[in-house]
């Protein structure tokens, strides 16, 4: 992709991780802790998960993870934020490989929806952003995280548009994000005891809903 990368934002003004100069053991250690967390919260979501059940998953002890992340909230804050830069890096990996306009749209729903089969937490990024947006502490932070990706298909949607009038990229790309984290909402609300069954309704309405931007975008009248 051609255009200048958007910068990942700044988390919110509150520790969450260890200082400075940390060993590779303790940065090893953040990672197992961010890693667990992300599993802990898209099983469990935010509110229902606790500190004790992170503490658990990671397999280390209660000091070492407190060590690391002072509250859930800081905790979340990281695992939302390494996990978004995840995901647009492996979004723009897979699209990078395909011509921009045209063939690049319609190679996106299959890169994000690899992304989900490859990642068996990827249903964490909108959960977390929903929980963080809704605290006062983090809005801004899980704000920029939502305007990063839309920026990222906003892009995709402008270089496929290009000739064409009355397409608004960044309209369209506010209605890509916002239509496929609700899907992902309403498919795991439908099938929260079976992850897989889930996944399925994901694929199968993200179908329907990448036919509808193509007609929305490639169908606008060429200027």
């Amino acid at each position: 992709m051609t255009s200048r990368p958007a910068e990942a934002p700044d988390a919110p003004p509150r520790r969450v991780g260890r200082p400075r100069g940390r060993t590779s053991q303790g940065a090893a250690s953040r990672d197992v802790i961010i890693d667990a967390a992300a599993t802990v919260f898209a099983r469990l979501g935010y509110d229902r998960a606790r500190m004790a059940d992170i503490v658990e998953a990671s397999g280390l002890s209660k000091g070492s993870v407190y060590f690391h992340f002072d509250s859930k909230e800081a905790l979340a804050v990281a695992v939302l934020a390494a996990r978004h830069e995840r995901w647009v890096a492996g979004v723009r990996v897979a699209l990078d490989s395909v011509e921009p306009g045209e063939p690049r749209l319609r190679a996106l729903l299959p890169a994000v929806l690899a992304l989900h089969d490859g990642d068996p937490d990827a249903w964490v990024i909108s959960r977390l952003t929903w929980a963080l947006a809704n605290q006062d502490e983090t809005r801004a932070f899980a704000a920029s995280l939502t305007r990063r990706w839309i920026d990222v298909v906003a892009e995709v949607v402008r270089d496929a548009a290009a000739g064409r009038a009355g397409v608004d990229a960044e309209a369209v790309a506010t209605v890509v994000v916002g239509g496929f984290d609700g899907l992902k909402t309403t498919a795991a609300v439908l099938h929260s005891d079976d992850p897989a069954a889930a996944h399925d309704a994901l694929v199968a309405a993200g179908r329907v809903w990448e036919r509808m931007v193509f007609d929305l975008v490639l169908g606008a009248q060429a200027g």
